[in-house]
Parts: structure tokens; sequence; C-alpha cells
């Protein structure tokens, strides 16, 4: 966590503007429209005006799992209870998060009742069962099934009455020796004793064997020096670009131009497609005037891995000098959820952040990672706010949008948490809150203060914001020399 009485990235403002709300037109500042390409790559683009409160309640997709759904866990580990579940809109699964004491496993069904894959996570001895990434290379070797042990077959009979195994193997793993059954597309791991503890699809790399000397493969048993030389390996070349403070040093403190209008851009959830990720990179780039930088709300890629960073995130970034700023999402953390990754590229300090910049002061909150005390976060928000300079605008990113947006509430944050965070936006008369997490675009006023929820970027699109919602888009933001700011919608549509 940032000092609150000496926060990191504090940039002297040098340029006069006035506060207003983030939505008003304005008649001075970057000239928006015919330059705006009307495709890119293969993808044809409209551009809009800001604003969409369109909500299409969708009741087919806040149904609770159906006993179909839930016979999986209380099969495969009747001993644990449910903590959570929800519905991952981009597959169309249900995730299942059952537990007891320190042992957490998360199951993914799909609506018919059809198994996706289970995970095991121990938080006391920090191991997790993944089933692409648990063999060991090299240890596998094929056994009887009457080798198996009989609890396991057991419990593979109760779940899966209609089908008999294929063959079976024996293995090490990270957690130890496991048994590996084979039923039809899925691949089930036992321990010893019968209990399941993993399972997949071949078709999703269930069968994969890993090398024990490689990083992420091994999961959550790194060794520390190991883990390091690999990050300095696949990003250290990207350290000093991409590092937030660098950026804000790169970017300085206003607009060059005479009269100090500027302009930024909002997106966000780009972990997905890489062709539209990269293609609206190069979009953003051709824009006219450029943008002095880019506020990203979250999800960059799609589990906060090493290499994703290296081959996902930054290859398109390397042709434009363009700063790009985010807000760290759930699909960040990397390894073990410690975003030890994203920081290493980033910067220790990159999940709690700020700078100046024209007069505006924009700041950005880890909202959804267990790296950040939330309480510790909320004070420091708070404390950022207050001291901001008399007459800046005030911006805040985040992924996660409040629940206490009635709309936003069925994929959002905590219910206690959004309320501290909206009272704090009321209380210092935020201009403007960026959020990701749902994959559409939609706005809304809460308290005077407007929030925009920009997660278009690639992630498999949300069905619930209309036609102009529920689309891949980035929104541009131009800022006028009085303080205005007029916002639009920047939609793409794969070409037909």
């Amino acid at each position: 966590m940032l000092n609150r009485k000496e926060p990191l990235y504090a940039v002297s403002a040098c340029l006069a503007m006035i506060v207003v709300s983030a939505f008003t037109g304005c008649a001075k500042g970057p000239v928006v429209g015919e330059e705006i390409p009307a495709r890119i790559g293969n993808w044809r683009v409209e551009v809009g005006p800001a604003g969409n409160e369109v909500y299409q309640h969708s009741e087919e997709k806040i149904k609770p799992p159906t006993d179909v759904v839930l016979r999986w866990p209380a099969i495969i580990a009747p001993h644990t209870s449910i903590d959570k579940w929800e519905l991952d809109f981009d597959d169309d699964e249900y995730e299942i998060d059952t537990e007891v004491g320190d042992e957490e496993y998360e199951f993914k069904v799909t609506p018919a009742g059809d198994l996706v894959s289970i995970e095991y996570e121990n938080d006391e001895t920090y191991i997790k069962e993944v089933p692409d990434e648990l063999v060991l290379k090299g240890t596998k070797q094929k056994v009887e099934l009457t080798d198996v042990p009989p609890e396991a077959l057991k419990t593979l009979a109760k779940a899966l009455p209609n089908a008999k195994p294929d063959k079976a193997f024996a293995a090490q793993t990270i957690a130890g020796k496991r048994y590996g059954i084979v039923i039809g597309d899925l691949v089930f791991y036992a321990r010893p004793d019968g209990q399941i503890q993993a399972a997949g699809l071949v078709e999703d790399d269930a069968l994969d064997e890993v090398d024990p000397r490689t990083i992420e493969a091994t999961g959550v048993n790194l060794d520390p020096e190991a883990f390091n030389a690999q990050l300095e390996k696949q990003l250290g070349p990207y350290r000093e670009r991409f590092n937030f403070a660098n950026q804000i040093r790169k970017l300085g403190q206003g607009p060059k131009g005479a009269d100090s209008a500027y302009r930024y851009i909002v997106l966000g959830d780009s972990r997905s497609k890489w062709e539209l990720w990269s293609n609206i990179v190069k979009h953003i780039d051709q824009l006219d005037p450029k943008p002095a930088f880019v506020i990203n709300v979250g999800d960059i890629v799609p589990d906060g891995f090493m290499d994703q960073f290296r081959d996902y995130y930054i290859p398109p970034l390397l042709e434009t000098d363009i700063p790009y700023f985010v807000s760290i999402g759930n699909h960040d953390e990397g390894v073990r959820n410690q975003v030890r990754e994203y920081r290493y590229l980033f910067g220790e300090n990159s999940l709690n952040y700020y700078f100046d910049y024209g007069k505006a002061r924009y700041v950005f909150i880890d909202n959804n990672t267990d790296a950040t005390d939330e309480d510790e976060m909320l004070e420091w928000l708070g404390q950022t706010l207050a001291e901001t300079p008399a007459g800046f605008r005030k911006i805040v990113a985040a992924h996660y949008p409040p629940g206490n947006i009635e709309k936003w509430e069925y994929h959002s944050w905590g219910e206690d948490e959004s309320k501290v965070f909206t009272d704090l936006m009321t209380k210092h008369a935020v201009d403007a809150v960026y959020l990701g997490h749902i994959h559409a675009y939609s706005t809304a006023v809460l308290s005077g203060v407007q929030y925009t929820i920009s997660g278009g970027g690639g992630a498999g699109l949300h069905d619930r914001f209309g036609p102009l919602g529920n689309v891949h888009h980035y929104v541009i933001c131009d800022v006028a020399p009085d303080g205005t700011v007029k916002q639009q919608v920047v939609r793409f549509y794969e070409a037909e």
C-alpha cells in the first residue's frame, strides 16, 4: 500500500480547467468524428455519443445452478459445503466453489450438467491442483483399473453411471502421487485414498505433463530464485518501458498544446481476442489528435502469467508510444494469485496509485485481488481524493463495479465495500468513475457521480445492455480548455 502521507505518483499540474460533468459536450478542444478510421483489420468501426442506461433484465442468466449441476460437488466432495457460485458469461458455465477448513474445490459445470473441470487448493500447504498443470513430466506409468483406488472408481461410477473408465495411469505430481482415470473426454485425478482432486477435458490439455523445472507449470511450489530468473528472462526486457512510474514521467505534467486541450481513452477486459486487442491498439494509435494516455480498467490477460503479458499484452503496445495505465483486474493476478508478474512488469506500487495531468487527478485502485487490503485501500483512496488540489477534476478507475448500482449487482464488488466506495465518490465529488468486469458498455449516475463501465475490449460479451451496450468498444474522452469533457464510444463489429 502506498504511503498516504507521501503518495508515490504525485505529479504537479500547471494548466487550468473548471470542474464539470464528464458527459457534457464542449465547443472547443480536439475535433472528433471524421478523422476516426471507419475500419481496422477485419473490424468495421462506428462512433456514437456517450451514454447507455439500457438494461434488459435476463432471468435466464441469473437462475441458480440446478440439481443436475450441483450433483458434481455433492458426489465428488461431499465433505465440503458450497461457499459461492456464479455464472461465467464468457463460457456459459457455472463456477461453484466449495470449502472445508483450508481446502477449496472449484467445479466448472455447464448448465446442462456436463463437467468441464475440477480444481483443488489448500490454503495451509499452498498446494493447487489444476488438471493441465499437475503431472510431472516423465513420471506417468500405465496401470490396470484394478490398481486404481476403489473409492475413486465408486465415486466416478456414481457421477457417471452410464460410462466406464477407458484407461488409467499413475503419476507423480506437484501434490504427490495421483491416479489418472480417463472416461470418455474427461480425465480425473485421484489421491491414493480415492479422493478426486482434479479433473478436466482431454481437449483442454488435461493429460498434459509439465516440466518441474518450469515455473508456472509447478504452480504453487515455486522456488523464489527460479521464479525471479524466469521473470527477468521473460519480462525483464520490457520493465523499463511499461513501469507505470516511468510512463507517468514520460507523460509529463500536462498537454503540450497551446490551448491545453487533450484526449484520453478508456477501455477494459481486453484479455481475449488478440486480433481485436491488437487492432484496437492500432486504431487508437491512428486517432488524430493522438490520445495523451489510455486507461485500461483491468483483465488485460487471461490469468496474469508472465508468458501472457509477454505474448498477448505487450506486442501490440510496442508499436505505439502512448502510455497505458491499468487498474488491475481479477484475471491479472498470476501464479497463486500473488500478482508478482503484474508488479514486476508495472512496478511494485502499481496496484494503487495516481497521477495529476493538466488540472485533473487520475486515481487507480485494486478492488479485487488478495494483494490489497480493501479497508486500507479505501482509506488511502479517501485520503488521496481529499488531498486533491482545489479546482482539480477527480477521476477514479477500478475493475469491479459497485454492486449497489442495481443493474450491475449480478457481477460486481461486495455490498459493504460498494457502499463505502460510492459514498467516497459522492463525498469527494468525483467527476468520473471508470469500471470493467462486466463485458459491455453501460453508464449510470448515483448521487450525482457518473459511472461508466467499459468492458468491451475483447472478452465474451454480456447480453443485458442492448445493441449499443453489448458490443466491443472503447471510449474517447476529449478534455477542452475550459475543463468540459466530451465522450464518444467507438464500437467494433466484425466485417462481413
